[in-house]
């Protein structure tokens, strides 16, 4: 128990001290008893003797300074018996310990002899007593306290050392008197063997504890929650919210009445809400049954639950959240169970905390990563494109790939796609800086080998060691002629009318940033007209495997990924990202990925496009949007698809600009048959329909999405197509007539 070399009298001394602990605790009724002795430094009081309830005594503070404002140091300097939690006044400027993560009570008295003070005894209560101790408790407290003294200064006499050891010796205490409620800790271990209880209480702390080390995510950590806080509680529904800026906000929760979901979400952390007072005041609130909560919080949300436990989250003591513990029937709660709560709380703080940090910091740079690809695709008579990006899932959302299109003189257009190697702050700087370069070479009508010539040397005159692979193609729809070079990069898929799949043979450069002096060529491919191109980086092709050839992985991957087509590149580009998904190992890396489609050297009379910008804050954007529609079809004639193409605009220009709150691109495209409309936003959210209410009362809690019902009622087919930089939705419409 101590590092001292009279193991026999030390263990006596301590013997002492833990059955001086025990009696008091089952005399009282206390959770956890305290054995304090003074350090060799003289300011600090170091506990040797723990001893009480599992699993309050893991939560005791082991050293105390001795000038502290806590109920055991007070004890210790006023030589008198020190009180707080209690309704009874404590000396002024007392604090709780700040260790303990729960409400409670404590009396300390100081252990004194006739050559001095050799420490304290502590003893506490959870929850918190509502009475103080009686008269006759508080002398038989201090007479068996002065007893120990007495017991000790014969030790000492005896050469017996009084300076504690390293580490304190705990003692469980089972069997303690039932909780003055009778209450009964329903479902935690067996009642009729001593001590089955508290291990099961640690039990699950300690796979909470564990599960939570490896969660990753917020989502992660809800999953936890549900499966080692809310199901052995016995509870049926739990919330849990994050205070920012005054409101709390739903992080995750499970089983919760959805009414009272949106009510709850985003409301104001004011004291007139359980939740919100349990947070402020860092006190759990726990409500047996539904009028015990209306007593309390008249206005409280109605949420069909009878019993409820309202649990503040306040890791490093800042107010981060509460969970919430619903029960369909009336529950009490134990102190053990109580203490248990506040544990879990205690190490779900942290969790949440380091999850929410690791999110925001994806998020942030996941938008800086945006923010370095081109928030528009580029369209030119006769061809049509779309583009993915896919940040790799075991990154914080940084990396080097990206893709742009740069319009050229004369109905010609640059695509590219490249990949910087890493994903750290750097990659993303080095491929910003790239794209720029390369997109400047280009729009001077250089070639595309001079344009990766003079950004190889650029690169190499950069501070960076990274290399950078590229595919630059300058196509011009009116010849159907495609100028390609590359560095280190995979050469361009090629799909013919007929479905055939090739990839043209080009010169094995090297990727940029190795040789300030190489040069790199360009290779003209000629294409028919109903092509398509597909440049990518390596993220989108499998993982070879030990032992194969990866050429033949690749064919075999790109055949069955191109065959059969879907009806439009926006289905193809999803299902290529889908595919990758399931067929590399793990998304090891960023995903580029360009698809061009080229119709033809000659649009024809049906192959007209229209376009139109709306800023976030234009109040009349939607009026202009509708003004456009009907002045476009009127133009090209299409008078009978003004009202349903008005309408289904409306709805889809509102909802960006609502809910996405960003600038909204509008485009209009005509084919031979049918109708394209494309509103882009920089909102990455897919748009999700939400079924339509049959009563009042539920309606009006139904999130946004109903219009896209509208939408996919009167248009022929629609989706929603990822850009790296936001969404487009697109519908199609056919004309009938």
């Amino acid at each position: 128990m101590t590092d001292q070399t009279d193991t026999c009298t030390t263990l006596h001394r301590d013997s002492a001290l833990a059955e001086t602990l025990r009696d008091v605790i089952e005399q009282l009724g206390a959770n956890t008893g305290l054995a304090y002795l003074l350090a060799d430094d003289d300011h600090t009081l170091r506990s040797v003797i723990i001893g009480g309830a599992q699993p309050a005594i893991y939560t005791m503070p082991e050293r105390v300074a001795t000038d502290a404002p806590y109920a055991t140091a007070a004890a210790f300097r006023s030589g008198q018996m020190t009180t707080a939690g209690f309704p009874t006044p404590h000396p002024p400027g007392l604090k709780f310990a700040s260790r303990i993560p729960f409400p409670y009570s404590v009396v300390a008295l100081p252990i004194d002899t006739d050559h001095g003070r050799l420490g304290t005894i502590a003893f506490v209560w959870v929850p918190p007593r509502t009475h103080f101790l009686r008269a006759d408790d508080v002398a038989w407290l201090k007479e068996k306290t002065e007893a120990l003294g007495r017991t000790l200064q014969a030790m000492a006499d005896r050469g017996v050392d009084m300076r504690p050891g390293t580490k304190p010796a705990l003692v469980p205490v089972y069997g303690r008197r039932p909780d003055p409620a009778g209450s009964v800790n329903i479902g935690w271990g067996l009642p009729d063997c001593p001590g089955s209880t508290e291990v099961s209480f640690m039990y699950q702390i300690h796979q909470l504890a564990a599960e939570l080390n490896e969660a990753t995510s917020v989502s992660d950590v809800m999953a936890v929650t549900r499966q080692r806080i809310m199901t052995p509680f016995g509870a049926t529904a739990f919330l849990v919210h994050i205070l920012k800026d005054g409101r709390l906000w739903v992080a995750g929760h499970s089983d919760y009445p959805s009414v009272a979901l949106r009510l709850l979400h985003g409301a104001a952390a004011t004291p007139h809400r359980p939740d919100a007072d349990a947070l402020l005041t860092r006190t759990p609130l726990y409500f047996v049954d539904r009028s015990t909560l209306l007593n309390a919080y008249p206005h409280a949300v109605d949420d069909d639950l009878e019993a409820t436990a309202y649990l503040p989250i306040t890791p490093h003591r800042q107010r981060l959240g509460v969970c919430t513990l619903g029960f369909p029937h009336p529950r009490t709660f134990s102190s053990e169970e109580q203490a248990v709560a506040m544990l879990m709380m205690d190490l779900l703080g942290p969790a949440l905390e380091r999850a929410t940090l690791t999110e925001n910091a994806r998020r942030l740079a996941e938008n800086l990563q945006n923010k370095l690809l081109p928030r528009d695709l580029v369209e030119v008579p006769g061809m049509i494109t779309t583009a993915r990006y896919v940040p790799a899932s075991s990154t914080a959302g940084l990396g080097g790939d990206w893709y742009d299109m740069i319009p050229l003189p004369g109905g010609r257009i640059a695509l590219v796609v490249g990949d910087v190697e890493g994903h750290s702050i750097e990659s993303s700087v080095v491929m910003g800086q790239l794209r720029s370069a390369v997109r400047a070479y280009a729009t001077e009508g250089h070639s595309p080998g001079i344009v990766l010539t003079r950004a190889n040397r650029l690169l190499n005159e950069l501070d960076t060691d990274l290399m950078v692979t590229c595919c630059l193609i300058n196509f011009d729809t009116t010849t159907g002629t495609a100028e390609t070079a590359i560095a280190g990069h995979p050469a361009p898929l090629i799909r013919t009318h007929e479905g055939a799949l090739t990839s043209p043979r080009l010169p094995a450069d090297i990727p940029l940033g190795v040789n300030p002096d190489t040069r790199y060529a360009t290779t003209d491919i000629p294409l028919a007209p109903d092509t398509t191109l597909f440049l990518y980086t390596n993220g989108l092709t499998p993982t070879p495997q030990t032992g194969t050839d990866s050429d033949t992985d690749t064919d075999l991957w790109a055949q069955t990924l191109l065959a059969p087509p879907p009806p439009s590149i926006e289905k193809l580009a999803d299902l290529l990202i889908q595919r990758a998904s399931v067929h590399t190992t793990a998304h090891h890396d960023d995903v580029a990925l360009l698809i061009a489609h080229y119709e033809g050297p000659v649009p024809g009379p049906n192959r007209r496009i229209t376009r139109m910008t709306f800023h976030r804050h234009d109040l009349r954007a939607v009026k202009t949007a509708r003004q456009f529609i009907t002045d476009s079809l009127h133009t090209w004639g299409l008078d009978d698809l003004i009202d349903s193409t008005q309408l289904v605009t409306s709805e889809i220009v509102t909802n960006a600009l609502i809910h996405a709150d960003s600038d909204v691109d509008l485009r209009l495209r005509e084919y031979p048959d049918h109708l394209r409309l494309e509103v882009r936003d920089t909102d990455p959210t897919p748009p999700i329909p939400t079924a339509i209410t049959l009563t009042a009362e539920t309606s009006q809690h139904t999130e946004h999405g109903r219009g896209l019902h509208i939408v996919d009622a009167l248009s022929t087919e629609w989706g929603n197509a990822p850009t790296g930089r936001g969404k487009t939705i697109w519908v199609d419409i056919y004309n009938t007539t």
